[in-house]
């Protein structure tokens, strides 16, 4: 099941929404991409205001439903040097029996950054990355990615020492990253600890949390996981989505010449590659949420994107 239709969304949610704008809507659009089940539709008015809305329902998937109320939270606070689209207005309400939560936020025209495969947008993308500034006032209370990633970055040693999840392990990883895992846990040890910083983190950087608008801006969009961390975590996640999707782009090029990972040690690039993958690839061993039947088998190729390229870094270290 895909994600939910505007004409699915409560007439009185609609109601509310072309409130806020001030007029009729008079055509939609549906965004296919992402991974939230529910509905992201960009809506025009009848004098041409444009806006997107993302609606969810509690029934329909109730983590989706709380991320869009974090969401919302978030926008609210980001600064307006952040590269963001401006949050119109947010509300919960009750519509058909259901919880629902909506957004509506400015509509930005652009298109996701990575679809020629070819590597164009990448630099644009670390720039806009690059100007993510320090957590100030209300950002200061928003978690520290190292505490929510701790947890996390240790998925090899549960992968690893727990004989009953070895199956299902060595269905999900590959066999010539599995035979790697013992290297790879090591490396993974102290990843949390190098991700910490005082940068604001989207921490949940891919192509499709991305825009380019028609002056080769780049927008950053869905918010939910806002973090506080290490400035160059947010450009390093993507450069593994570039991979993700098979582009044409030098990653190892990007992390040795883009600012924004000046002085970053390799040894830091392998311990972050390390947790990232083991990350993915636990992510990946449950069935899939309701609603959201492909996301396991997204998980499981970011885990190999991360795995290949450290396996590929320490090949080409010096003995």
């Amino acid at each position: 099941m895909g994600r939910t239709a505007w004409t699915d969304v409560p007439a009185i949610l609609r109601e509310r929404v072309e409130q806020t704008l001030g007029e009729a809507v008079t055509t939609t659009e549906s965004q296919a991409a992402g991974w939230s089940p529910g509905s992201a539709d960009r809506v025009v008015t009848a004098t041409g205001r444009r806006a997107f809305v993302k609606t969810v329902s509690r029934s329909r998937n109730a983590d989706a439903f709380d991320l869009h109320r974090r969401e919302a939270r978030v926008v609210a606070q980001l600064p307006s040097t952040v590269q963001a689209p401006r949050l119109l207005d947010a509300f919960d309400a009750t519509a058909d029996g259901d919880e629902w939560v909506v957004l509506v936020l400015d509509d930005i025209e652009g298109k996701h950054p990575g679809a020629a495969l070819d590597g164009r947008d990448t630099a644009a993308v670390l720039d806009a990355l690059d100007t993510l500034p320090p957590a100030t006032g209300d950002l200061r209370a928003l978690p520290r990615i190292a505490d929510d990633l701790r947890h996390e970055f240790s998925a090899w040693d549960r992968m690893l020492g727990d004989p009953t999840l070895a199956d299902r392990v060595a269905e999900v990883v590959p066999a010539h990253v599995l035979t790697a895992g013992p290297a790879i846990a090591r490396a993974a040890d102290r990843a949390a600890a190098l991700v910490d910083g005082e940068h604001l983190v989207h921490a949940d950087c891919r192509a499709d949390n991305l825009l380019v608008d028609g002056s080769g801006v780049v927008w950053v969009v869905d918010w939910p996981w806002a973090s506080i961390g290490a400035h160059w975590l947010d450009p390093l996640t993507y450069l593994v989505d570039t991979l993700v999707r098979g582009e044409d782009s030098d990653v190892e090029h990007h992390l040795a010449t883009h600012p924004v990972f000046a002085g970053l040690p390799a040894a830091t690039v392998d311990a972050v590659l390390a947790g990232l993958a083991g990350l993915f690839f636990e992510h990946a061993l449950p069935p899939a949420p309701p609603n959201m039947p492909t996301i396991r088998d997204f998980q499981r190729r970011e885990g190999v994107a991360a795995a290949e390229w450290l396996l590929r870094r320490w090949d080409a270290a010096p003995r």
